[in-house]
Formats: C-alpha cells, sequence, structure tokens
C-alpha cells in the first residue's frame, strides 16, 4: 500500500498535479484579519449563525416526537407527495450550512475589493438561514 502512495506521490510531482490556490499564508491571514475585524461582517455572521444553531438544537429536541413522515415538499401537490422522511427534515438546515459558509467566504474574499458585494453575500446567507429556521419550525409546529 505504502509503495502504492509513494507512485502515485512521484505522478503528481512528475506531471504537476496538485491544487495551486494562489495565496500564500500571509494572504489568508490577511483575507481573514479584514473579514473578522469589520463590524458589519461579524454581525452578517451572527444573523447566519444564530437562526442556524437555534434550528439544529429545536430540530434535535423534537426529533423524537416526529412521525416516520412530515410534510417537507410544499410546492407539491396536496397529499402524499408531499411527504418525505423524517430525517430530511435536517435537509434546508444542511442547506442552509453549506450556503452561508459559501457565501460567508466569498464574502470575506470580497471584503478588501468591494465591501457591497461582500455585505450583499453575508445578507443573503443571514437572511436564507433566518428562512429556513422560519420554514423548519412551522413544519415541526404544525405536526406537533
Amino acid at each position: 500500500m505504502q509503495e502504492h502512495v509513494e507512485y502515485m506521490a512521484s505522478l503528481a510531482k512528475k506531471f504537476k498535479v496538485g491544487i495551486n490556490t494562489g495565496l500564500s499564508r500571509q494572504d489568508l491571514m490577511a483575507w481573514s484579519k479584514s473579514a473578522t475585524s469589520d463590524k458589519y461582517f461579524r454581525w452578517f455572521f451572527f444573523i447566519w449563525s444564530i437562526p442556524l444553531i437555534l434550528t439544529i438544537l429545536f430540530t434535535l429536541i423534537n426529533f423524537g416526537k416526529l412521525p416516520q413522515e412530515i410534510p417537507l415538499f410544499y410546492s407539491r401537490l396536496w397529499g402524499e407527495s408531499q411527504l418525505a422522511k423524517k430525517i430530511l427534515i435536517f435537509l434546508p438546515t444542511g442547506g442552509t450550512l453549506l450556503l452561508g459558509i459559501f457565501n460567508l467566504s466569498l464574502g470575506a474574499s470580497f471584503q478588501e475589493k468591494d465591501k457591497i458585494i461582500a455585505y450583499f453575500l453575508s445578507g443573503s446567507a443571514g437572511l436564507v438561514s433566518f428562512l429556513s429556521a422560519i420554514t423548519i419550525f412551522n413544519i415541526i409546529n404544525l405536526i406537533k
């Protein structure tokens, strides 16, 4: 096994295969420092993270009380097509988490260049988190 790993590493070096982001350690430190020093960016981070944490806690607390199928897909016709397995209640929260990480990271990279784009990306993550929290709270309270 070790020989195979060494062989693959030698091929990667030979053909110069790898991920080169073009960011040095200093660039990354400056990037994170500029984002964390901005009070509005921190505010948008909290607007994103607080509803996300509350939604996860609320869902975990009430997960045992949920029936096997829950009405998750409201855009479908009324009835059986709206129902999903109860584990899929974490789908909107997971999507919010991924979208928030992506938008906040992208917003932090735009922090030095264009603050409006950075604020828009960060604010949209907060808005999606808030709307996702309302959706999950309503679904669980409808069932309880």
